[in-house]
């Protein structure tokens, strides 16, 4: 199981990575199981839409997790993948 400084890690050193993908708009570190129970923790990747992985291409296909290098060798870290839906800028005023 990966620590939370193991996750903060893995998630800088694939923020550019993973932002380059397709329909990714966000990034961040949530609990590992969508109703939090469990404890374990995530690098979570938002995405406009969930696309079947057959209609992306490799290069834009998310990864199950990332490998860092810890103490006592690699450190798998979990993704999670969420469906956040189109992001946009509102309105200068508007709250």
């Amino acid at each position: 199981m990966a620590t939370t400084p193991q996750i903060k890690r893995a998630l800088e050193q694939f923020e550019n990575d993973l932002s380059s993908r397709k329909n990714v708009v966000g990034l961040g570190i949530v609990p590992e199981d969508e109703n939090g129970k469990g404890g374990k923790m995530a690098v979570a990747v938002y995405v406009t839409k969930k696309v079947d992985p057959k209609k992306l291409s490799s290069k834009d296909l998310l990864p199950k997790s990332l490998e860092i290098r810890g103490r006592a060798g690699a450190v798998k870290v979990p993704v999670r993948v969420i469906e956040q839906g189109k992001v946009e800028l509102e309105p200068v005023g508007k709250e």
